[in-house]
């Protein structure tokens, strides 16, 4: 078996995008070179990892499978690369960071990495904590610092913070549900459809708040803890969800394809980023992590934009 580094980075284009033209777009070559990289995979895997699912072109179960490792691979390349042009920093210190289930879940692994050849000397405490305890333990010095959704933050006179990553919410639905084809939505439309509501990091008193705005509820029909739960019971057709772009994928874990749709009323967008008691100046070691999730909160990728929005 012998593939390319370019191979896998066209084949994770095109889960992500979810076509050939996209994915081809994305990496800024031709449709048929793209084709013809996804063939040589293939060919080279000796695997099928395309097939149609109710006529559009997506990944197989193999596909699927590969797909978890080449994403992980390509970013772990994209991250040696950009590692090489980082300063490392004599820094030294301890800090004592809490976190929120969300960051562990979807930016903690990537970004302690870069903390640990960044800063050496430095030595970090994580603590995930729901957010009231966090904010208790900032002001009562137990913790130094938090990476959080600090838009769900409430003792913001007694707590400083700055955002990092804003993240606009869209709707969800299935591939082939009949909201699928639309370009934006009103929350009024998405209350006539059966609704899967994600119960983790306070999202549960979010939604209700700016469905509230609007008089109205999600249909809800199922309350999981589980983003990867939620994803799946949305592709299948079970309903229809808002989240984040932060955790937004293409494809469920079992090939359901997923798509987003933009919402036309006022909807918050999460936001993670940094707070400290304003009472306690961070220290040169808060500091110096700060500017480390700073400058890869810069890296991330730019969101692609919903299905039928021309970027």
């Amino acid at each position: 078996m012998s593939f390319t580094l370019q191979q896998l980075r066209h084949f994770v284009a095109f889960v992500e995008a979810g076509s050939v033209t996209l994915a081809a777009a994305a990496c800024r070559i031709s449709q048929p070179s793209m084709t013809a990289s996804l063939k040589a995979l293939e060919e080279a895997t000796g695997a099928q990892l395309l097939a149609r699912h109710q006529g559009r072109l997506g990944p197989t179960a193999e596909g699927e499978r590969l797909y978890r490792h080449a994403r992980g691979i390509v970013a772990a390349a994209a991250e040696a690369a950009a590692d090489l042009r980082r300063p490392v920093r004599p820094v030294e210190g301890s800090v004592t960071l809490a976190v929120t289930d969300t960051v562990t879940g979807y930016l903690l692994p990537a970004w302690l990495g870069a903390v640990q050849r960044q800063l050496p000397l430095l030595t970090l405490q994580l603590v995930e904590e729901e957010r009231p305890a966090i904010e208790g333990g900032l002001l009562q010095g137990r913790f130094d610092a938090a990476l959080m959704l600090v838009s769900n933050l409430r003792r913001v006179e007694e707590l400083s913070h700055e955002i990092l990553i804003r993240s606009p919410r869209r709707l969800w639905t299935a591939a082939d549900h009949p909201l699928a084809g639309r370009a934006s939505l009103t929350l009024r439309e998405v209350a006539e459809w059966d609704y899967v509501l994600l119960d983790m990091d306070e999202h549960v008193e979010t939604v209700q708040r700016y469905w509230a705005r609007y008089g109205l509820a999600p249909r809800t029909v199922f309350r999981s803890k589980s983003v990867e739960g939620v994803r799946n019971l949305v592709a299948h057709g079970m309903g229809v969800t808002i989240l984040s772009d932060l955790v937004f994928r293409r494809w469920s874990h079992d090939s359901g394809r997923i798509r987003r749709i933009a919402l036309v009323d006022d909807v918050p967008s999460m936001d993670v980023g940094l707070a400290h008691a304003r009472e306690r100046p961070p220290s040169p070691a808060v500091e110096a992590l700060a500017e480390v999730f700073r400058r890869l909160a810069r890296e991330l990728p730019e969101p692609r934009p919903p299905e039928g929005v021309v970027p």
